[in-house]
């Protein structure tokens, strides 16, 4: 970890879009209160269940969330990265947990008590008017991707899930001029959720039509127009 002065956790702070909005004065009383934690590979944040404590923000490696389905196995909600914020609905509400937060890789965090933010907007309520927006837009976008996966066949859930991961930087590469994904197709699958025989097929199937190719962890998108038409459901290719 590097160096953990408050100028560093309020170049961090700042770095949040979110926070950007609060002003100088409150990211540097919000610094006092942060905390730069290194967390190992598959360190469980929080589990289904509890009631979170603090919010974070990632500054280097890859924190998942997750939800255990009934038949044992896993849906994978989010994988977050640098940049990426969770568990800030507890800057207004203590509620359960509605999935699990683990540490993929060795990861560095910003933590922040949610007591202490609650305490912020005792002092500062104007800066609720900021928050609640953003929060709002969150929850329609997850709203729009659970939606999505209940009413989609296989192949429009997977082309869509592809298209969102190509917006995440720590995702992503660029390989000979196409975009690249770092995935395994037990993670894809989870992320669906579907089997991962079913990816399997899928993905069989694209590579045969040139739309995509998977190698060793690795996919490799070489028509976007055309994952883009599957995600849309106009291709002849989105198959259950």
């Amino acid at each position: 970890m590097a160096e953990n002065g408050a100028e560093v956790r309020v170049k961090h702070l700042n770095k949040i879009r979110l926070f950007r909005q609060f002003g100088q004065d409150t990211l540097s009383e919000m610094a006092k209160a942060a905390i730069l934690r290194r967390v190992p590979k598959n360190k469980v944040l929080t589990r289904l269940g509890d009631i979170p404590r603090y919010i974070y923000y990632v500054i280097h490696g890859k924190v998942r969330l997750s939800v255990p389905l009934s038949d044992g196995r896993e849906f994978i909600f989010s994988d977050l990265g640098p940049g990426d914020t969770f568990d800030l609905t507890r800057l207004f509400i203590a509620r359960h947990s509605d999935m699990n937060a683990a540490s993929v890789v060795d990861s560095d965090l910003l933590q922040i008590e949610a007591a202490f933010m609650a305490s912020v907007f005792d002092k500062h309520p104007d800066l609720a008017l900021k928050v609640i927006p953003y929060l709002c837009q969150a929850t329609h976008d997850a709203q729009e991707r659970v939606i999505h996966s209940a009413s989609s066949a296989l192949s429009i859930r997977l082309a869509s899930t592809l298209l969102r991961l190509t917006e995440t930087p720590h995702s992503t590469a660029a390989v000979n001029g196409a975009m690249s994904i770092h995935i395994s197709q037990t993670d894809l699958a989870a992320m669906i959720p579907a089997s991962r025989a079913k990816v399997n097929r899928c993905l069989r199937e694209w590579e045969r039509r040139y739309l995509t190719q998977y190698d060793h962890g690795s996919l490799t998108i070489l028509n976007r127009t055309a994952l883009e038409s599957v995600a849309l459901g106009y291709s002849r290719l989105t198959v259950q």
